[in-house]
């Protein structure tokens, strides 16, 4: 029994001794890994090579940055997103982080921010597609009317080039009401205009103040009338209407304002501007 408990006690010893000795020799190969690491770092941080050139090199646009897909964004805004990586190296770059900050561009609806060794960003901007011109309140300041342009999903977007857009002008918006409220207004214009297809070429405005009571402004022969559409049956209320335009001008001429809120029923208003 005694011999059978010091093969025992020498196994244990043994056993130990190679957990020991496995445990130093990863210790040493996590430090010397570690030291690897930081000197590949250094040399990623330091060395020119990899260093972003600055715009001021290159009159104001660095030759490292490339960006693709950009019409209507703006460049300058771009670029000052990446204006703390401009002569510093590309190992630096928080490619993650900038993308988070290029979507807050009003006209950058996605993006993608790559690295290309040894050192060039790359950028490619997915933008926003205007969908309506919006009226926005006067300037408060100068009571100047205000238009911008809008997306499907309620961005208001500036255009900062000289651009020709062919689209329906939408009021009743602000700037300042949640995004959520802005979105579902101009999907309800969109839905509106395209239930009632080919007659919206005729429409010029459409107040979307009240989402459930939906005003346009129609051009009939040389008339512009303004037709209170509701909530509802766009396409039947406005075809009923033409086909009775004629009648409509031989009985009420005075008439700007027709309220087809009730299926079937025609409201000639008298001209609301000169109190008839």
């Amino acid at each position: 029994m005694k011999a059978v408990a010091e093969q025992t006690s020498v196994l244990d010893g043994i056993h130990w001794g190679r957990f020991i000795f496995w445990l130093i020799t990863g210790i040493v190969l996590m430090i010397g890994a570690f030291v690897v690491w930081r000197q590949v770092e250094n040399f990623l941080i330091n060395d020119p090579r990899f260093r972003i050139a600055e715009p001021e090199e290159y009159a104001g646009q660095s030759p490292d940055l490339i960006v693709e897909g950009t019409h209507y964004a703006s460049a300058s805004q771009i670029r000052h997103v990446f204006a703390e990586d401009f002569g510093r190296s590309l190992y630096l770059v928080p490619i993650q982080k900038r993308r988070r900050q290029l979507l807050e561009i009003d006209w950058v609806a996605d993006a993608t921010v790559s690295k290309i060794w040894p050192k060039t960003i790359k950028v490619h901007i997915t933008e926003r597609v205007p969908v309506a011109f919006v009226h926005l309140r006067p300037n408060p300041r100068d009571g100047m009317s205000r238009f911008a342009l809008i997306d499907r999903d309620g961005y208001i977007l500036r255009p900062r080039i000289a651009a020709r857009f062919t689209l329906p002008v939408i009021t009743g918006i602000r700037e300042d009401e949640s995004l959520a409220d802005r979105r579902a207004r101009v999907r309800r214009v969109l839905g509106m205009l395209k239930e009632i297809g080919p007659l919206a070429a005729q429409i010029s405005e459409i107040n979307i103040a009240d989402p459930n009571n939906l005003i346009v402004e129609e051009h009939v022969e040389n008339s512009v009338l303004t037709l209170i559409l509701g909530d509802e049956n766009y396409a039947d209320r406005l075809q009923n209407f033409l086909a009775n335009y004629s009648e409509i001008k031989t009985k009420r001429p005075d008439a700007t304002t027709i309220d087809l809120r009730v299926d079937g029923v025609i409201t000639a208003v008298g001209d609301t501007k000169s109190g008839q």
